[in-house]
């Protein structure tokens, strides 16, 4: 078994430990973070050790891999410690918040000799992945338009989200995704030109952005995490093709009796035929990107699904999209 520790036991961490429980090829065998009766429940939960001090952690336990789930401004400092002990590296989104940081982290593991992977979770999604191989096979033909959308009310369990130095805001947290699977859909990004609310924190949580491809495509992407009320987590995916549209919509909706129910049907809408709802096989995302870094550490092989060269080119995009937001200009990449 590939043996993982998680640094950071929050929300995300018991995603994945929740996603890893049925794994045949990953083991958790170690927690990490602050003194606290939170996490050291979580790993009693795992029936793993936990480690307040991450040198020990290294020593004592000695895992093939950290899965780092901890606060955005905090992932550079433990990524170094990582690599210090020589230790392979998954690390949750948003990586950093500047490309150049980027940079010398991955060059620093390259040098090291160690892998050093984030996590961007929507290309391994199977609705998305099964949305990508269709337009790569030209399924839909020329696309016509792309729109993506991201919301959700304001995250409660933690305060460190309102502060756009440890956060990066809405921007970075959430609106992050879609202008990953984006990129990693159409490539080169030419232009973007966004519109948001700045909050007193001064972060954007709630981001519109246009962006224009160098291969001709364009698309309209929205991320607000502020939503107001009860409102249920939504994404939403909709390509417009010149053989055919999909949609991808999950969400909850609130029904006649008070109780609710779960949208997440990926529909096709073939041109001159009846819609088609596809029926895709699921696998647990989060294990799944997991089980892939596993895989490429034990074969020696580059992390091709999230290249290094991805991950600092989204960090780009994403500052220029920041820039237009505080300039209320297209700003050219």
């Amino acid at each position: 078994m590939f043996r993982l520790a998680i640094i950071g036991p929050g929300a995300i961490a018991q995603t994945y430990g929740e996603a890893l429980k049925g794994s045949q090829t990953v083991q958790i065998c170690a927690i990490a973070g602050h003194d606290t009766e939170k996490g050291r429940k979580l790993a009693e939960d795992y029936r793993v050790p936990y480690y307040t001090d991450q040198d020990e952690l290294y020593h004592k336990e000695k895992p093939d891999a950290v899965l780092i789930c901890t606060p955005t401004f905090t992932h550079e400092e433990i990524v170094r410690k990582a690599l210090e002990h020589k230790v392979h590296v998954m690390c949750e989104k948003p990586f950093v918040f500047d490309e150049k940081t980027a940079e010398e982290l991955f060059a620093a593991a390259k040098q090291l000799g160690v892998k050093l992977m984030v996590m961007q979770v929507l290309r391994f999604w199977p609705e998305y992945v099964k949305l990508k191989e269709m337009i790569d096979a030209g399924e839909l033909g020329v696309i016509k338009n792309v729109y993506l959308s991201r919301l959700s009310s304001h995250p409660d369990w933690a305060t460190w989200h309102k502060d756009p130095k440890k956060s990066g805001g809405g921007l970075y947290d959430l609106h992050i995704h879609d202008i990953d699977y984006l990129y990693h859909v159409f490539g080169r990004v030419e232009s973007v030109y966004a519109l948001g609310y700045q909050e007193k924190s001064s972060c954007y949580n709630n981001v519109s952005t246009m962006l224009k491809f160098t291969n001709g495509v364009s698309a309209v992407v929205e991320g607000f995490m502020d939503m107001t009320g009860a409102y249920s987590f939504t994404t939403d995916v909709r390509v417009n093709g010149e053989k055919a549209a999909v949609e991808y919509l999950n969400k909850s909706v609130y029904l006649r009796d008070g109780g609710t129910a779960k949208t997440g049907r990926f529909v096709v809408y073939p041109k001159e035929e009846a819609a088609k709802i596809l029926e895709i096989p699921k696998k647990d995302p989060y294990a799944k990107e997991v089980e892939y870094f596993a895989a490429c550490v034990r074969e020696g092989k580059e992390t091709e699904l999230v290249p290094s060269e991805d991950v600092v080119e989204v960090l780009r995009i994403l500052g220029a999209i920041h820039r237009s937001l505080e300039s209320g200009e297209l700003v050219k990449l």
